[in-house]
């Protein structure tokens, strides 16, 4: 009773935004560059036509004209108190204000087994507004059914992850292991320290794949409690948290192998997507995922990657079997880079132009911890000049 009074509202949103439906610009507001901005939201306001503002709701001041008549807002996860007393100010002259989530996080039972960290910033940045966001959102966009089916009354939009425009141009998987099979297998584990469990859970894996495998070269992303728990096994790099423009670097750089996605079960890990196949792909890698979990939408077993029960022994076995079998590793590998495709409509413009958009259409897109914004050309960069997080939530 007392969540159905909590989330009660209007089937058509608040009443001050229901006859507001013309949408002139859009707002986004997140923190910064990050993945959930990049594979969820931008596809879809690119489509739109319209100009484009993202801000750093941490470092940005409201500034005249950012909620001017018109204007679509969307709120990338969290908010803040200084951006919700602006929505509520000048909610009246909003087009709309949306919500996107593609982790759940407004339900703090949810989050049990998370790193206090990243409670804490749950804590202040959504539930301290989970009364804000019911009382300002005309509308949520969520990246999963699972996330729909856990808040029915907010009538969602299913908004899908999608390849990134910038990973579509091809990039070379070397066969060097055909021609030397005793050539290193690079498998890596790119979760986030939201992924203790997983990390915990694979560092025996490793070990033993390690021991029968003198091939395998094994790399993960962490901070200094991942870097003890690690450090004692051979051959083994442990990786310093990135932003997401450097994660996306590092992995064009890496050249690996093989990617793993496992996903113990819990409440919050229910209602995740499957971005992490496009992680692995960047990174030239075929992907090892967890079987029960979003990968079977874009993964099919033994053709563009495997989906693995959550069985110790299984996960070792898959790894051995592909180190010591290089020509399925490069026939696997191949296949993976399809998943970065993206469907006709959406093929990015050749290397060195820029896609321009209607005359009256500019994209405004301020750099991860510029309180600014800078107007220009949705330019489609090289892949060498990429914009592009591990240590990051999605």
């Amino acid at each position: 009773m007392l969540r159905r009074l909590l989330y009660r509202k209007s089937a058509h949103g608040p009443s001050h935004l229901r006859g507001n439906t013309a949408v002139l610009r859009w707002l986004v507001l997140h923190q910064g560059e990050n993945p959930s901005t990049d594979y969820y939201v931008l596809p879809r306001l690119r489509e739109s036509g319209l100009p484009v503002v993202y801000k750093n709701l941490d470092s940005a001041l409201p500034e005249s004209g950012d909620l001017a008549t018109g204007t679509a807002v969307v709120i990338i996860r969290y908010l803040n108190t200084r951006w919700a007393r602006a929505l509520h100010i000048h909610r009246a002259q909003l087009a709309r204000i949306v919500y996107f989530m593609d982790d759940d996080l407004l339900q703090p039972r949810s989050w049990n087994g998370l790193p206090r960290p990243y409670v804490k910033k749950l804590r202040k940045y959504c539930h301290a507004h989970t009364a804000d966001i019911r009382d300002l959102a005309t509308e949520y966009w969520f990246s999963t059914q699972a996330l729909r089916d856990r808040y029915p009354e907010r009538a969602a939009k299913l908004v899908t992850p999608r390849a990134l425009p910038e990973d579509a141009r091809p990039l070379q998987v070397r066969n060097a292991v055909v021609d030397a099979p005793e050539s290193p297998i690079l498998v890596f584990y790119h979760g986030s320290a939201a992924h203790e469990a997983e990390i915990t859970w694979l560092q025996p894996i490793i070990a033993q794949v390690l021991a029968r495998c003198p091939n395998v070269h094994f790399e993960l992303i962490g901070a200094h409690a991942v870097n003890v728990l690690f450090r004692s096994l051979p051959r083994t790099r442990v990786v310093h948290p990135m932003d997401w423009a450097n994660y996306r670097g590092h992995c064009r750089l890496l050249d690996g192998h093989i990617g793993l996605a496992p996903l113990l079960p819990s409440a919050f890990n229910t209602t995740r997507a499957h971005v992490k196949a496009y992680d692995i792909a960047r990174c030239r890698a075929v992907g090892l995922y967890a079987a029960a979990g979003p990968y079977q939408e874009v993964i099919r077993h033994a053709e563009n990657g495997l989906l693995l029960a959550n069985d110790p022994q299984i996960w070792v076995d898959a790894l051995c079997a592909l180190a010591g079998d290089p020509a399925r590793l490069h026939a696997l590998r191949v296949a993976a880079q399809k998943l970065l495709q993206l469907p006709p409509a959406e093929q990015p413009a050749p290397i060195g132009m820029i896609r321009t958009a209607p005359e009256q259409v500019a994209l405004t897109r301020n750099p991860a911890d510029s309180g600014t914004s800078r107007i220009r050309p949705d330019v489609i960069r090289p892949a060498g000049n990429i914009r592009g997080s591990v240590g990051m939530e999605s």
